[in-house]
């Protein structure tokens, strides 16, 4: 019988690659990897020989897949607050698209980024690394819809192909599927089995709740959150079936959390709310990676969130939110930093200009302990967006650990003038102990005890002004942090911040407590 390798894990060792890299491969590169049926994980299996004859045929150098940018549609409209409709249109094309395995698609945020600037093809396929481009315009009035779309290729101007679709607005979730299905046919890329984009409501009125939703958080601003939710929720209320503004809800809620605008202890509930999208539907990529990321930094249920994981990324192959999840909510608490590294460079290469992105990497760098690429990738994130706080914070903590006192504090400073970044002084009181400024260090630490007689601190920002004064009750707010379900606190093995603590018996009881021991 021929040799016979039994799973993910057993591959990746037999080539010897990363996981991740054999996962990908088996998505873009039609590596003979076979699939069994049944069982909540997906059970695979290669043959060594097969394996033998990919290789030979095909190097284990990395050819470019087919790749494609979509780019924001034109609103005929004539009404600019109609924007969201043709936005969400897009967008919901570029996630249809991420589910074709060995298609590569640029994420919404580096796409988006050319909306009403002239600029040739060849130079916006070459700064968002396609070959492909695809444009469009929308005309909505009353109950009809008009799309019009064209692929261009990046490389030489030319039209590969073009479609107009005009439909009844209530076929506009077949006209999504047919136009997805269209640019892969285009693309001579192979198509998965199933539609590409379901109907998931029969109200029009709730998915056009959604689309403005989405839209108005992206704006990523607390005005715009607050009205994104008073439109999902609205959304849920005409429809209680529809799954996404479910998962619209509890994106939300993790991501104030996470901005240290909202608590943890309020924002566990995104659990229950993307549990009940899944209940709903079952084949939400993302919603699959968002419940792996609760599961894992809020929950400390790795096993949990390493199924859930494996889901996404069989549902979503293309997607860069979910190789961004997995590194950063899974891969870095787990310190598998090597392959963290490989998926968020591959999600950073999906969406080039994304400062949210730069900046999660140049985090990846810095639990790496590579602080001048850490710096470097922090740098990108403020040129692309310099009105956002965490990426100075996070280009501040690459500097203090590369030695670079005054630009540290600068950046710091900064990042708090913007507005929300981590804590009153509790951070500072931090960055100066490590800086080795112990008396700029002790003075934080009054400012922060007296802060604390009148206003909450959350315990993990006590921890770090502790970590400062090198005061002993650092375990004691730790061990609070963790109770809270702080989602920063799941960094705890990795994030160089305690090294100065991690020799200490027991910061190992605190790491066993989240089962990262």
């Amino acid at each position: 019988m021929p040799k016979r390798l039994n799973s993910w894990k057993e591959i990746a060792a037999y080539l010897g690659r990363e996981v991740r890299t054999v996962q990908r491969w088996g998505a873009e590169r039609e590596l003979p990897v076979h699939r069994l049926p049944g069982g909540d994980r997906p059970r695979v299996y290669a043959l060594a020989s097969e394996l033998d004859a990919w290789l030979s045929a095909s190097p284990v150098e990395e050819r470019a897949p087919t790749s494609i940018a979509v780019l924001p549609f034109v609103n005929l409209c004539g009404h600019k607050e109609n924007e969201y409709f043709s936005d969400g249109l897009a967008d919901e094309i570029i996630n249809a698209l991420t589910r074709i395995p060995g298609l590569r698609v640029s994420a919404r945020t580096s796409a988006f980024a050319f909306r009403g600037k002239e600029q040739d093809v060849r130079e916006i396929g070459e700064r968002l690394g396609v070959t492909t481009l695809l444009e469009g315009s929308v005309r909505r009035e009353a109950n009809r819809v008009r799309i019009s779309a064209q692929l261009v290729s990046a490389e030489d101007g030319y039209h590969l192909w073009s479609e107009s679709y005009e439909r009844e607005l209530s076929d506009i979730f077949a006209i999504q599927d047919e136009l997805a299905r269209s640019i892969a046919r285009a693309l001579r890329v192979r198509l998965v089995p199933g539609p590409l984009v379901e109907r998931m409501t029969e109200d029009l009125e709730a998915y056009d709740l959604w689309l403005k939703g989405r839209c108005l958080g992206l704006l990523y601003t607390p005005e715009g959150i607050g009205a994104a939710r008073e439109c999902f929720e609205a959304a849920m209320a005409r429809d209680p079936c529809f799954p996404l503004p479910y998962v619209s809800i509890a994106e939300l809620l993790f991501g104030a959390a996470e901005l240290l605008q909202l608590s943890a202890a309020e924002a566990r509930r995104a659990r229950q709310i993307v549990l009940k999208a899944l209940e709903l539907n079952e084949r939400l990529g993302e919603a699959h990676a968002l419940l792996g990321t609760l599961e894992g930094v809020m929950e400390y249920d790795w096993d949990s969130a390493e199924r859930a994981f494996e889901r996404a990324f069989e549902l979503t192959p293309g997607s860069s939110t979910v190789l961004a999840r997995h590194a950063l909510s899974f891969l870095v608490p787990k310190r598998r930093i090597a392959e963290a590294l490989e998926e968020m460079r591959h999600a950073t290469a999906l969406d080039p200009l994304s400062p949210f992105l730069h900046t999660a990497l140049g985090l990846t760098w810095v639990v790496a302990r590579e602080y001048q690429r850490a710096e470097a990738e922090c740098r990108l994130a403020i040129e692309l967006a310099p009105g956002l706080w965490w990426p100075h914070w996070m280009l501040c903590t690459a500097l203090a650990f590369d030695g670079k006192a005054e630009e540290a504090i600068a950046e710091a400073l900064l990042a708090r003038k913007i507005g929300g970044a981590p804590g009153p002084p509790a951070a500072l009181c931090c960055l100066y102990g490590l800086l080795g400024r112990a008396a700029e260090a002790l003075q934080c630490f009054e400012q922060v005890l007296d802060f604390a007689r009148t206003t909450a601190i959350p315990p993990l920002g006590m921890a770090w002004a502790c970590i400062g004064v090198k005061d002993e009750r650092v375990f004691e707010w730790l061990d609070k942090a963790i109770n809270a379900r702080d989602p920063s606190v799941a960094n705890l093995a990795s994030m160089p911040i305690y090294d100065g603590i991690r020799d200490d018996p027991r910061f190992h009881t605190l790491l066993a407590r989240m089962h990262l021991a």
